[in-house]
């Protein structure tokens, strides 16, 4: 939205309202210069901050200058603090925030725009969407600051929005939204009717396969806003809709003309407050009611009341016990301002292009490209070198062990095959010297190195529920898997492209399991073969980004260990094939004694197994994976040890 001076747009003013005006823009000014610091601190320079202009009188933001106008003023002609109203700016930089962060996402201004639509057409969705993103923004606000305005947090709402924690007197959908911030974590507890209070109990059992609760992983400050959409939309808005349809029923029952209110279904008005409203009908609602005091189902083609018109006195209550700094008006000006501007970025098409013809979604095929710039980052303490650089050493040690024989110099000697100096030939023998150093001889050099012929390696993926805690454990996990692809892939792609200059070509050749306890534990997400295109890369990354089973590690061991044909066992015998197996876990496995023995059965064929704990969960893998075993303390180091797990076991190729 490009914010203009506002007072132009109002026509003329008299002295004392422009006065006002100024007064209203100067406290702006002054207000952001004061908390420049810690808004700085939040946005982390992917926002900038501009006082709201004369005659703004709420906050706003534009997409495409990525500014937010701050208003000071909003909040304190509430009763707010100068602490609480700078809070309450800090949540409205999170919303902005995340407002950038879904239209940056593959997809995401389709997203946008229904989720626009939704909180412009329904009220009751409106106020739900409104309370659980106040508890997820709020708990981000805490997390990018410091614990300390927590406190500030619980004030403003125990002091200001909700002084009276008793909700009957609203309708029932309205007491579940406001209810909701129950879930902010400070044992807030409101009291609501039965039903809304069976709803929210409902709510708050939900949980994932690994035990964490859904309404802390809508709440959790890394939920990105898409993702809290689709949970609270799956979730949350059926308890929402179920309380409103009751609502709307009871509403029904009440006597046009009588004492029926739009507060909480059933109860009396409170004084000067829920007075009661007519609903806006066809005249063909004007349907008697039946002897029971029901209204007649209404007749083909007759208009149901508007919940919006049902409840609005409602909504304009919530609207003033938690008002909207941005305004929907404001947001939708916003939008559409974006997207009439906005162009996809060159390097975006391309990559969507890119996406499309290989068979992958944008967004995947950007965050490996990201993970591979991580990998480049990534050092070894105990060499201070990158972990790509020192494979990228012991890849060329590898070739420069199995190039062919070279030609020694050739000196002249006293003997040898070639007479390389005739002329010198002649004068010495004139002058008596018959052993003259005129000839060359040639001397082959070897070098020394194995000769394995073959390279198999098989990384075996933990994908059991507890990867997902904490989450570090899933990414670091990833970030290890796409090092292992990048590595294998360049050197595949140097073997291959040494092959002439080598006495013994060299090839190598990868397949990657993931174990969950499913069918799909022993069939490979990408089967051992040379080839490591990017598509199957990225669908491997794709692949192990979730979580959902348990420690079922021995399938695909055991599922190796039936591959292996006697042809294999030969040249593994013969020193031909180098098999190399490696299983990342962070936990017990459900069945210890089938893992040791399926280890052993390998490792009697001469296969390398090594098994790798993730965190201090997994360190059970030391003695179960024994004497092969590793065990990465903190997530982050994954990599690293994996790192030094391959240079380990290619040291001999």
């Amino acid at each position: 939205m490009g914010i203009e001076n506002i007072t132009e747009q109002k026509g003329d003013a008299s002295p004392d309202k422009l006065e006002i005006v100024g007064n209203k823009h100067q406290e702006a000014v002054e207000f952001v210069e004061r908390n420049r610091d810690i808004f700085e601190q939040v946005a982390r320079g992917r926002i900038q901050f501009a006082p709201a202009p004369p005659g703004l009188d709420t906050f706003a933001f534009d997409l495409e200058t990525n500014t937010i106008y701050v208003n000071s003023k909003f909040y304190q002609s509430l009763g707010l603090a100068e602490t609480q109203t700078t809070f309450a700016t800090l949540h409205e930089i999170i919303h902005f925030l995340q407002k950038k962060q879904i239209l940056a996402e593959s997809g995401g201004e389709k997203v946008f725009e229904k989720y626009i639509n939704r909180i412009e057409k329904s009220g009751a969705y409106n106020l739900m969407d409104n309370h659980m993103a106040d508890v997820q923004v709020n708990s981000t606000v805490v997390e990018k600051t410091n614990s300390s305005w927590a406190q500030t947090e619980d004030d403003l709402y125990k002091n200001n929005f909700f002084k009276n924690t008793n909700l009957t007197a609203e309708p029932r959908h309205v007491q579940f939204s406001y209810a909701l911030h129950e879930l902010r974590g400070f044992d807030d507890i409101y009291t609501v009717a039965p039903e809304v209070r069976e709803k929210l109990e409902e709510l708050k059992a939900v949980k994932a396969k690994d035990g964490t609760r859904l309404v802390d992983i809508i709440a959790d400050p890394e939920t990105p806003m898409s993702l809290r959409i689709r949970l609270q939309d799956r979730f949350l808005w059926p308890m929402v809709k179920d309380l409103l349809d009751k609502d709307m029923e009871d509403e029904k029952k009440k006597p046009k003309d009588g004492e029926g209110q739009s507060g909480k279904s059933g109860e009396k008005p409170q004084e000067g407050k829920n007075k009661p409203k007519k609903v806006k009908n066809d005249k063909k609602n004007d349907k008697p009611e039946s002897a029971n005091g029901k209204r007649e189902k209404p007749e083909e083609g007759e208009r149901n009341p508007d919940p919006n018109e049902v409840f609005k006195e409602a909504y304009d209550r919530a609207r003033e016990r938690v008002p909207n700094a941005v305004p929907i008006e404001e947001i939708k000006k916003a939008f559409k301002e974006w997207k009439k501007n906005v162009k996809e970025d060159p390097l975006q098409k391309a990559d969507t292009e890119y996406a499309e013809k290989i068979g992958v979604k944008k967004e995947d095929l950007q965050r490996y490209r990201k993970i591979v710039d991580e990998l480049g980052k990534i050092t070894n303490p105990e060499t201070n070198e990158t972990i790509v650089e020192e494979l990228r050493v012991l890849i060329e040690r590898i070739i420069a062990k199995r190039l062919k024989p070279k030609h020694a110099p050739r000196y002249p000697v006293e003997e040898g095959e070639d007479l390389a100096d005739p002329a010198q030939l002649v004068a010495d023998s004139k002058a008596g010297n018959f052993e003259p150093k005129v000839w060359e001889t040639l001397e082959v050099k070897e070098r020394p190195g194995n000769r394995f012929g073959e390279v198999e390696i098989t990384l075996i993926c933990d994908r059991s529920s507890s990867m997902t805690n904490p989450q570090s454990k899933l990414v670091e996990q990833r970030k290890a898997t796409v090092f292992l692809m990048e590595a294998l892939k360049e050197f595949a792609d140097r073997t291959e492209e040494e092959t002439i200059n080598l006495s013994k070509p060299l090839e190598v050749r990868s397949e990657i399991y993931a174990f969950q306890q499913s069918d799909e534990d022993g069939t490979p997400l990408k089967p051992m073969s040379k080839e490591l295109g990017e598509k199957e890369r990225i669908d491997v990354m794709t692949k192990i980004s979730s979580a959902p089973g348990e420690t079922t590690d021995f399938v695909p061991l055991e599922q190796i260990m039936a591959g292996l044909d006697d042809e294999a066992k030969r040249k593994i015998k013969e020193g031909e094939l180098k098999k190399i197996v490696v299983v990342f876990t962070d936990g017990d496995s459900n069945d210890k004694a089938r893992v040791q023995r399926v280890l052993k059965e390998l490792r009697d064929f001469g296969i390398v197994a090594a098994g790798v704990g993730i965190t201090k969960d997994g360190k059970s893998a030391i003695t179960t994976y024994a004497p092969t075993a590793y065990l990465a303390e903190q997530a982050e180091k994954l990599p690293v040890i994996l790192a030094d797990v391959l240079k380990d076991s290619l040291r001999d190729v």
